[in-house]
This record gives C-alpha cells, structure tokens and sequence, in this order.
C-alpha cells in the first residue's frame, strides 16, 4: 500500500480539491465473517459490503485486521484492504493495484472486497481476540485513524472436564485364611521309615512344628483348617527305595504330630517329592564347583533319576563326595503348612487394633468399615481404604476407592494404574471416564461415560450432559453483526 500511496502523492496535483467527507466514510459492513482453527493454522475470512461505502472520488478506506492476545503483549497484522472511490480505484488499477489479488476494490460496486488470512497458530492466539482497524486517505493529506472495531473473541482451550470424584463400598466378606509354614530337618535310621523324637536332633526339629501349630492354636481370633507335611528325600540311592521312604517317613511325622494334638484325621494331609532335584540344583548353581556346569546339564537332562545320579557320581567323583557329604542332608526335609481361618468381627476399635498390628488379617469389608467410622474424604478414611488395596491387591472395588484418591491427590499416573485393576463395573468405567477428563482425552472420556449410562449409572449421565455442553462451547464469540451495520 506504500507504493501506491506514493503514486497518489505525486499525482495529487492532477485531482480536484477534496470533498467533505460523510458522516462515517470509514463504515464497515461485513456480509461474512468466519474464524477457525484448522490444525496448526488459523483460518479467518472476512467479507466486506463495499455497496455503501462512499468515501469521495478521490478517497480511499483502509481496512486492516489486526489478531491481539489477550493480555496486549502480543499482536499480528494481517493484510489489509482498501475500498477507494472513482479516481483513486482507476488510478490503482492503473498502476495493477486494483482487483482481489491488489487488494483495492472500488467503493459502491456490487462485489464485496473479501479478506482472506491463514497464520501459523501460536501459543498466545489460544485466547485472543480479532479486531478491525481503519483509515481513511486521499492522496496528499495524512491517514485519518477511525475507532477500531472489535469483531471477535477466541477461546480455544481444551477447558478442564473433571467429573467428582466418588467411592464404592468394599463388599468382599469372605474368610480370610493365612499359613504359617517352615521346614523340619527330621533324621531317621538309614532305610528306615519310623520315626524316633530322641535320635539326633529330632527333638529340636519337631519342636519347630509344634511351636508353629501352638502359635495358632493359642491364637484367640484363629481356627486351624488343615495342617500338610511334605516330605523330600535325597537324590542317593534307587530312586524305588527313595519314594518308598519319602512315602513311609512322612506318614510317620504326621502321626507324630497328629497324636500329639489328637487332631482328627481329616485335618492332617501329606504331600512327598521322593528325590529334592531342585533343591539341588539350587545348590549346584550358587556354588563354585570347578564343574558346576557339566553338573547342572546332567540334573537338567531328561535322564530317569537313577542314571542321572549315576552319571554325575561317575563323570565327576571329586564333586559327588563332597555334595553326598555337604548338601545331601540338607534335602532330607520335611516342609509343613498350617492353614487357619481368621475369626469375623464387626466391632470397630477391634478392627482398627487389627488394622495397625495384622492388616492382612481383615476383610475387604473390614476395611470399609473403619473407613467409614470416619468422615468421608478425611486422612483416617483414606488411610483405610489405601491399606486395603495394599492387602487386597486384586479386589476391583480397592482398586476403584484407591484410584479415586489418587486422583483427589492429584496423581493420575497411580489413579491409572489402580483403575486398570477396577474390573468393568459402572464405577470402574466412569472412573477411567474421570481420569480421562482430567488428562485433556475429552472423546475418550465421552465415550467411557457413554458405556457407565448404558450400564445404568445415574452420575454418569450427569456428567456425560455436562461433558456434552462444554464441548459444543464456541471457540469463536462474533462482537460485530453481520449482514446490517452495527445498532448507533
């Protein structure tokens, strides 16, 4: 527009003195107006009424858009157009000013003047507002600044969606059964199955069981259900023989033990591995032996027990003496598991007593009653429900409370974890809806949402309405009319 403002300045002396100029030769009257975001651009279309703009022969009226962030700090100006009366459009249309591509257009003509921008999107044109400056000229005095126009506001932002938070009741009631194992190192006659408590150290290592059972008999709030003996032998020896004395000393121990207590018979099982290869192999592969490798590949090659035994005894003597002598003895052991139920309890300082000695001890429902001795949302409420997801991992309803305080917290990376253990409740459902709000995933959250209202859940289509409305918001408030000039 400089160059040709220079034209006109020299060619001022050619046109008659000025006109006066109407009341408001600068007046805009848009027939369209449309501002997008497409992508990473900004599409804005304005289409200028020229029919009535009367600015003088030899006048012109500058239209110049101008974007503004928000706060002022930052601005563009995008092209501008002019509207110019009969000698000034000539003389630019002379000099290929005029026309859609010189972006002149000629005052009172049918055809609107259109302005057409599309700028790179940047940060601060998130909020923004467009407005319209303008001036008018003739060709030899200065530009006359007119009000600027405010044409319309821009709100882009994703606006936060986060649908309250909730808790579930915690239902599970089921007995909560605990073990108590250890091992036993019983020693018996070689080749022999009857058990004798005074030979070697077998007092010491029967004692280690009845100390076990005494600990849960003795247990006010435990009920022993069953109590196995497994028992192992070492890898020496036929292999026949070996699962013979495995079978036979077992049964021994558990009589034992049985008689002690005069437990019914139903009580007492009993489980026998007749050679503890594993064990061994434990052994050999935390050990240093110069041929520890050769010996793993003979204990785990798919030989028969006897060969391999033999095999290892013959290729490799210097190591066989030493593990019949260190390590054999160690695989003749007796492992033993008590199982007991736990004894239920509805009263509350009871099951907090619990809760703070032996959490693993209580119910999910437990849980949920000592959370709600307390208010809802409060540190003691929260500390129950957390503490019962520590002890019930796979319980989906801790697994939804625990994800809801996370998200309270603020954590959505721990909310997101838990959720995934929440089953496909409703609840469950509308809280991944809740977590996905929160983490900007809009569409993610509707169609979540969508699922839990399917599935009957009241809060669900309350916040999927709320969800709804907030993205049909327009990102775009028009200030100016379009198609009549603005109220005086």
């Amino acid at each position: 527009m400089a160059t040709l403002r220079n034209i006109l300045l020299a060619a001022c002396a050619a046109f008659p003195a000025a006109f006066a100029f109407a009341a408001d030769p600068a007046e805009l009257r848009l027939s369209a107006m449309e501002v997008a975001r497409v992508d990473n651009q900004l599409d804005i279309t304005l289409t200028v009424d020229v029919s009535d703009i009367r600015p003088g022969r030899d006048r012109e009226v500058v239209f110049t858009p101008v974007l503004l962030s928000q706060d002022g700090t930052d601005s563009l100006v995008l092209d501008p157009v002019s509207v110019a009366g009969r000698n000034r459009y000539l003389l630019a249309e002379r000099h290929g000013f005029a026309g859609a591509d010189g972006r002149v257009f000629q005052a009172g003509a049918k055809t609107p003047a259109s302005i057409h921008s599309r700028v790179d999107f940047l940060p601060w044109m998130m909020t923004s507002r467009l407005e319209m400056r303008r001036q008018t000229a003739n060709c030899c005095d200065p530009l006359v600044q007119h009000p600027t126009l405010p044409l319309a506001e821009m709100d882009f932002n994703e606006h936060p969606f986060e649908p309250p938070y909730g808790y579930v009741a915690l239902t599970g009631d089921s007995v909560v059964e605990l073990t108590a194992e250890g091992r036993a190192y019983v020693d018996f006659v070689v080749n022999r199955t009857e058990i004798k408590p005074t030979y070697r150290r077998n007092r010491v290592e029967i004692a280690k069981i009845i100390e076990s059972i005494d600990r849960v008999r003795n247990d006010s709030m435990a009920i022993i259900t069953g109590i196995t003996i497994k028992g192992f032998a070492s890898p020496e020896g036929p292999y026949a023989n070996n699962v013979r004395l495995a079978i036979g000393r077992t049964e021994s121990l558990k009589e034992y033990v049985r008689r002690h207590y005069n437990f019914p018979s139903e009580i007492m099982h009993t489980n026998y591995e007749p050679e503890d290869w594993a064990g061994l192999r434990a052994w050999v592969e935390g050990c240093r032996l110069p041929n520890r490798r050769g010996i793993l590949e003979i204990i785990d090659s798919d030989m028969e027990p006897d060969p391999k035994d033999h095999l290892i005894r013959s290729r490799y003597p210097q190591e066989y003496r030493l593990m019949l002598d260190s390590i054999y003895p160690a695989l003749r052991h007796s492992d033993y598991t008590v199982r007991y139920a736990i004894k239920t309890t509805i009263d509350i300082e009871q099951l907090k007593a619990t809760m703070a000695t032996a959490p693993e001890r209580l119910r999910p429902v437990d849980f949920y009653r000592i959370a709600t001795s307390y208010p809802e949302g409060s540190e003691g409420y929260e500390q129950a429900l957390m503490k019962a997801v520590e002890i019930w991992p796979a319980d989906a309803q801790a697994n939804i409370n625990a994800a809801n305080i996370a998200i309270r917290r603020g954590d959505l990376v721990a909310a997101a974890r838990y959720i995934d253990r929440g089953g496909e409740s409703a609840e469950a459902i509308y809280t991944r809806a809740a977590i996905a709000g929160r983490q900007g995933d809009h569409q993610r959250a509707g169609r979540l949402l969508e699922q839990a209202v399917e599935m009957g859940l009241e809060k669900a289509a309350e916040q999927l309405q709320v969800l709804r409305t907030q993205l049909a918001r327009p990102k775009v408030n028009y200030l100016y009319p379009v198609g009549a000039l603005p109220a005086r």
